[in-house]
């Protein structure tokens, strides 16, 4: 699974890949480089950080540092990596971008992504401004959904004293690495408040039940 998530098609598999993947977990030897800007490269070709291919980043860059790799196994808004930040940052402007036209078919990481990950000085002014359009749109329909993601938004910025001009490999998969993470907390968080809202609804419906049987 970790080695066909480098490629467009499993029968592309190079046997050098797995034959690294498996000497790094007999011998926890580091997994080199060029599998590194491979992961890379595979991920800005299809503009989406897959569970696998967000493995193989972690375990790529921090092969030989058991702490760091812990550090990373979630999101970690207290990373000290400006790369990391403008990944996440990527991830919540989809999310507010999503949340404005939610019938978008084509979000904003699938042009800018590339660009975003290794130029974001030069990508992310743009996409700021077209965000305060979509807060503005959304701000009309629904206020308290606007202020949650102006909030996040400003978060994220407050990591930032400026935009990296460029990012190097390694810091290129701490980009990947910042935006897996970042859409995977917004995820969570979407899911846990759908089934708490579920839950109020399904303690309502059982407190007016009593309260009918009660009266009656």
């Amino acid at each position: 699974t970790l080695a066909a998530g480098l490629y467009r098609k499993s029968t592309d598999i190079l046997s050098r890949v797995p034959e690294s993947l498996l000497r790094t977990a007999l011998r926890g030897s580091d997994l080199p480089t060029w599998l590194l800007a491979q992961v890379v490269l595979r991920t800005q070709a299809e503009r989406a950080v897959t569970y696998p291919r967000a493995a193989l980043l972690k375990a790529a860059l921090y092969s030989h540092s058991l702490e760091e790799s812990k550090r990373m196994s979630q999101l970690n808004p207290d990373h000290d990596s400006p790369a990391y930040h403008c990944g996440r940052l990527l991830a919540e402007l989809e999310q507010i971008q999503r949340a404005a036209l939610p019938r978008i078919k084509a979000t904003l990481v699938d042009r800018y992504y590339t660009g975003a990950s290794i130029s974001p000085a030069r990508v992310f002014g743009p996409l700021l401004n077209g965000a305060q359009a979509h807060l503005g749109k959304l701000r009309k329909k629904d206020g308290p959904a606007e202020y949650r993601l102006q909030e996040k938004l400003e978060d994220i910025l407050g990591n930032l004293a400026a935009f990296p001009k460029t990012l190097t490999l390694p810091d290129q998969a701490l980009f990947s690495l910042g935006y897996y993470h970042q859409r995977a907390s917004d995820r969570k968080a979407a899911r846990d408040a759908a089934q708490a809202k579920r839950d109020r609804k399904a303690t309502t419906s059982t407190e007016d039940s009593d309260n009918a049987k009660e009266t009656n």
